[in-house]
């Protein structure tokens, strides 16, 4: 079934297309997440319901969900949930939370609420002795099975899917606004609790530490409690963690309410058992907020690093790519070792599989954790001089199976020997020639020139072609001779770069210098969306590059010019959003939407409550990127052409 321009298909209705709106974005995810979270049956799910309120006028119901099995008819109404426009408050007086009350209000059974926006709110319906009703604040709705919110067991935890996005969005949001947190605090306090969120999952023998009953979200006593339980755990993390968290006395700096709030909102999840793609891009929607534009610092989209270092690792022969010294000198919050994480993790499952008959098994799921920690700690390595980024950097590789103990704060440009200013044990395992990879998306602009002789004096581009030493040059442009430095003989490296390095004649200069000591593998062009969610259209490309060997150059040398060889190119139109930031999905020439049948699994529960997962077979909207085609293309190149001048 295609899907006309400004529809989308309705996620409980599936034959139903609704208008492309933000409020209808939000309905659509708290529906998959009310299935595949909350373990309710679609066939219980009913989206733009009918009922009558005071006076006798008709409303519909956002969702209402229904006691299992029965008919929808307002009697059998068990839970209602609005969801509005991301940016709704909830006091809003037209589409707030008072709206939802009026709606409990008149269903009699509706015993819960849920009100899903710029926050998540939960409410209970109670009746006192006279009749009169009231709601109170409640932790989440319950799940399938029960009649209302507890403290969690572990083996109650379910997978988070796309919403967890959303609810992260929320919860930094309520953070930065009811907590009165700048952002980048309100993003710092929301990873403390993350971590202490796993860790409980990592450490529980049953009943979640990180989890709140409604009698402790109510009362002033049990936020209390809850505190204290919390507090223990991040302890404990502080100690696990100690690289990250380097002070003995940091602490949760949350008000006893939000921290309910959050762990409210968090706890029904595995974090353990979410997939790296789904914490990855839950961790890209609040991560932006520590790009530090004033720095040049701007947050790389995940499928740039995915691209870049698919294409990169893929030079290299599968067994030799755990081996591979991996650096990132601007590392920022850490996309690129976070996706080179990923590839690594994937060939030791794939390992694991072979030795457990095709399988992988809880012991093998063990020992791939293992495995993966100790590839990457001892592979890994990031730097940023910005020491916010550098914690983001550590606690997202944390998140994703480690390799945090090697991000270190330094400014990269400065000469090696300055590094070490901080003492920062560790950090004199970095050296130039030391690395077979290097990925970066460096700080770029003309308004943030490195001006400071002591370190211009460094690069032979401050003296490349000139008639004086260079007063100044934009950091991208160093980085391009600082990341060929860092790279051993025959290293390979991917870095983004503002177009005008690549075609600006007064830059040839940077041009002939790379010609003269790498291969250019590949040149990728970007469009200008690319880095729109974070507020830059600048224009860009990733080069991927091979520097030269002792006997390249001496080959060179006697050729009296490089050898001819060829260079993969392509050129990316879409990537996933339009200027706007706005998602992008692949349409037919008409504008209708394609969609694509997937089997996805599903978490539900059972008549008794019992987590299980189902298959099921879906039909979704496809984003409209290139960028893994690109990968894959130059996968295909590379299988064909065989360069003769790649060495392994």
């Amino acid at each position: 079934m295609l899907v006309p321009s400004g529809k989308i298909r309705c996620y409980v209705h599936p034959d139903v297309l609704r208008n492309d709106t933000p409020e209808e974005h939000v309905r659509q995810r708290v529906a998959r997440s009310l299935v595949e979270e909350y373990g309710y049956d679609r066939e219980d799910l009913h989206c733009e319901f009918p009922i009558k309120t005071g006076g006798g006028k008709r409303r519909r119901l956002d969702i209402a969900i229904f006691h299992a099995g029965t008919k929808h008819q307002p009697e059998n109404i068990f839970i209602i949930v609005e969801a509005k426009q991301e940016d709704v408050r909830p006091t809003d007086r037209k589409e707030g939370v008072d709206q939802l009350k009026s709606y409990m209000s008149v269903c009699v059974n509706a015993k819960w609420g849920l009100w899903v926006a710029s926050e998540m709110q939960a409410f209970e319906r109670t009746v006192d002795t006279k009749g009169n009703f009231d709601f109170p604040e409640a932790t989440d709705i319950p799940l399938k099975g029960e009649n209302e919110p507890k403290r969690l067991q572990f083996s109650e935890l379910v997978p988070a899917t796309e919403g967890l996005r959303g609810t992260f969005k929320r919860c930094h949001n309520y953070l930065h606004v009811n907590g009165n947190l700048t952002k980048e605090k309100a993003f710092f306090e929301l990873l403390k609790l993350i971590f202490c969120k796993v860790y409980d999952e990592q450490e529980t023998s049953g009943v979640m530490e990180f989890s709140i009953t409604q009698e402790e979200r109510r009362s002033e006593l049990g936020q209390r409690k809850l505190r204290v339980r919390i507090q223990k755990i991040f302890n404990a993390v502080k100690k696990r963690y100690s690289h990250i968290f380097l002070t003995k006395n940091e602490d949760i700096e949350l008000d006893n309410r939000s921290l309910g709030y959050i762990v409210s909102e968090l706890q029904k999840f595995n974090f353990q058992e979410t997939t790296s793609d789904i914490k990855g891009e839950a961790y890209e929607e609040i991560v932006s907020v520590t790009s530090r534009r004033d720095h040049g610092a701007f947050f790389t989209p995940r499928n740039v690093c995915d691209m870049a270092v698919g294409m990169v690792l893929a030079t290299y022969p599968s067994d030799k790519r755990l081996d591979l010294k991996v650096l990132d000198p601007a590392c920022g919050t850490g996309g690129f070792l976070r996706a080179a994480l990923i590839e690594i993790r994937e060939i030791l499952e794939e390992r694991v599989k072979r030795k457990y008959g095709n399988k992988l098994t809880e012991r093998g799921k063990l020992e791939v954790v293992e495995q993966l920690k100790r590839v990457c700690d001892e592979n890994i390595y990031g730097i940023d001089k910005l020491a916010e980024l550098v914690r983001a950097a550590q606690m997202n590789l944390a998140m994703h199976g480690d390799g945090s103990c090697n991000i270190y704060h330094a400014n990269s440009l400065l000469p090696p020997g300055e590094w070490i200013v901080n003492k920062d044990k560790g950090l004199e395992n970095i050296s130039l020639e030391s690395f077979d990879v290097v990925f970066t998306n460096p700080p770029f602009g003309s308004k943030l020139p490195i001006d400071d002789p002591y370190i211009l004096d460094q690069f032979e581009l401050s003296m490349t072609e000139a008639k004086a030493p260079r007063s100044s040059l934009p950091p991208e442009q160093l980085f391009v001779e600082r990341c060929l430095g860092f790279l051993k003989p025959g290293g390979r490296m991917a870095i983004v770069l503002p177009d005008s390095i690549l075609s600006n004649p007064g830059l040839a200069f940077i041009r002939r210098k790379i010609l003269q000591n790498a291969y250019i593998i590949a040149s990728i062009d970007l469009p200008r969306q690319m880095f729109a969610r974070s507020d830059t259209h600048t224009m860009t490309s990733v080069l991927v590059l091979q520097k030269f060997t002792e006997s390249d150059r001496r080959m060179i040398a006697a050729m009296a010019r490089p050898p001819e060889y060829e260079i993969f190119m392509a050129i990316a139109d879409k990537v996933g959003w339009d200027l706007r930031g706005n998602p992008v999905y692949v349409r037919t020439p008409e504008g209708e939407e394609v969609l694509r049948k997937t089997t996805r699994n599903v978490t539900s529960r059972n008549a008794k409550g019992e987590v299980i997962e189902i298959s099921k077979e879906v039909e979704e909207p496809i984003i409209d990127d290139q960028l893994p085609a690109v990968t894959q293309l130059f996968k295909n190149w590379l299988e064909r052409k065989s360069p003769r001048w790649l060495h392994v």
